[in-house]
């Protein structure tokens, strides 16, 4: 039987040969309360929270006057048991979630105005309140900033990157040298935060929980049809069947397979299955590059991340001697490569579709006091400020890319064609979710717009604003950049309203 080891309370189940892989004659579902799929910062946090890890107001002022009220009515409850959308009602602020605004206000009071006061949430551990989960994810902890490796900083502040009840802060002065040129920077390097995740989840005792390098290949809506005894362990065994059984409760079985190692230490890959009655989407939104589709976009030297722009920082294909390095792409991701490449005294080609002065721009809508770095990009993009390693093309497409590192370009204005030489091209113009292993007829209803694919920004997964469960499937829930909080500091909310909701399913379970 193929599991992985959790807690005791979790029990094996039969799966119907229907859903086995075809070289597996006995596969077996594990039964556990809940299953995530991402194991990014989403995933952590609802990990620590659903291990029985949970949120206290301390008891301190908060600046805010009608927030302060509402927190003094059930001061002693955990937010947990709380009701959310009493306590979360007109706050405002960069999430259109109510819960994400909540949480954050309340670790990171005033943040908004550049204040970094001391968090008003203190931690308490039950073991009662454990609910039994499995974290499953394609790499190491931490999803995405794996493949952050190299010494670009993160942009947010060090503080807004830090999980529940774990101080980034503190745990950057233990980790950081005396020497080190960054040593009392309120910014982390993208290695740093990388780092910590995977530090967060063996500090707080969540290991036992995390699956990684596993590979979901299949999710699918069942039902319980029978009950019988396991002839071998004496344990409950439930069979799946189809949707033609009335009166049944819907699970959700989730089956793929995980790179493990021997005693040996060689590597070789098995299948797991999980039947569970809540699913959680945690996989974030970066895990396949928006393309141009442009002839030659496929050569070596056209980059879509900033990981492969930093392998070539690493490998010293880009220099401070080399042609101009072209960004296309006027995000947040083209700025950060933006800054890093200045840093270094490398070249920069920008490229955007967008008018300068177009009210979409991103930058426009962050406060320039948080985000000085973004400001100074936009201003060399109006052209207020002068850089003469920096030059960009406005309302520009590219026409095609070619072998010799040339790039052709066409105005959209005056249809007038021009040609650039180029050490490199960075093409970064957004990403999309992988959530391939969902069946089409899920994630056809599953976008607020149906049939229009996932976008954390354009379509995000259509979910309740308090539960965070899908306003369309009972028991899938979603959080993170999947529901378009794409900051940090405002999935931890999400976390918090996915475990209040199933902590609230429990206890009317219990009392019917």
């Amino acid at each position: 039987m193929t599991s992985v080891k959790l807690e005791k309370y979790e029990r094996t189940v039969s799966v119907s040969p229907k859903y086995q892989r075809r070289n597996q004659e006995n596969l077996q579902a594990t039964y556990t309360d809940v299953v995530v799929i991402g194991n990014g910062p989403s995933g952590i946090c609802l990990s620590y929270l659903l291990s029985g890890h949970w949120p206290y107001y301390t008891g301190e002022t908060h600046p805010n006057e009608y927030l302060n009220k509402r927190l003094q009515v059930e001061q002693d409850k955990s937010l947990v048991l709380q009701d959310l959308k009493f306590l979360s009602d007109n706050l405002e602020g960069r999430s259109s979630h109510p819960v994400s605004l909540l949480f954050d206000t309340l670790s990171n009071p005033d943040a908004d105005i550049g204040i970094n006061s001391p968090s008003l949430l203190h931690w308490r551990h039950d073991p009662k309140q454990e609910i039994s989960h499995v974290v499953l994810g394609k790499k190491e902890e931490g999803g995405i900033w794996q493949m952050m490796e190299g010494q670009m900083k993160t942009l947010s502040l060090s503080s807004w990157m830090q999980l529940p009840d774990m101080s980034f802060d503190k745990w950057l002065q233990r980790n950081r040298s005396v020497d080190d040129p960054d040593k009392f920077s309120n910014r982390a390097r993208m290695e740093e935060v990388r780092k910590y995740y995977m530090d967060y989840v063996r500090e707080k005792g969540l290991t036992k929980y995390f699956s990684n390098h596993s590979t979901v290949t299949s999710v699918q809506r069942i039902q319980e049809c029978s009950q019988d005894i396991d002839d071998e362990s004496g344990e409950e065994s439930v069979s799946i069947c189809g949707a033609g059984i009335s009166n049944r409760q819907m699970l959700w079985l989730v089956c793929g397979h995980r790179t493990v190692s021997d005693d040996k230490g060689q590597a070789y890959d098995e299948d797991f299955c999980y039947k569970t009655p809540n699913l959680v989407l945690c996989t974030g939104a970066f895990d396949q590059p928006n393309m141009l589709n442009m002839p030659g976009e496929d050569l070596p030297y056209v980059c879509h991340s900033l990981a492969e722009m930093e392998q070539c920082i690493h490998e010293d294909i880009l220099t401070s001697t080399s042609n101009p390095v072209v960004v296309i792409g006027g995000g947040l991701s083209a700025a950060d490569a933006i800054v890093h490449l200045l840093d270094l005294d490398i070249p920069v080609i920008h490229i955007f579709r967008r008018n300068v002065e177009d009210p979409q721009i991103v930058y426009r809508q962050l406060p320039s006091k948080l985000y000085p770095e973004y400001h100074m990009i936009y201003r060399l993009m109006q052209g207020i400020d002068t850089d003469d390693r920096y030059k960009n093309y406005s309302s520009m497409d590219v026409v095609e890319f070619t072998e010799d590192n040339q790039m052709l370009l066409k105005s959209r204005k005056s249809g007038q064609e021009m040609v650039l030489q180029v050490s490199c091209v960075v093409v970064l113009i957004g990403s999309r979710p992988d959530l391939s292993f969902l069946p089409r007829h899920i994630l056809s209803k599953l976008g607020i717009v149906p049939g229009m694919g996932i976008h954390s920004q354009h379509n995000p997964i259509d979910v309740d604003p308090y539960t965070y469960q899908s306003n369309h499937f009972t028991g899938l829930y979603a959080i993170g950049p999947l529901v378009g909080d794409n900051f940090v500091r405002f999935l931890r909310g999400g976390a918090l309203g996915i475990v209040s909701h199933l902590w609230q399913k429990k206890e009317n379970t219990i009392n019917l």
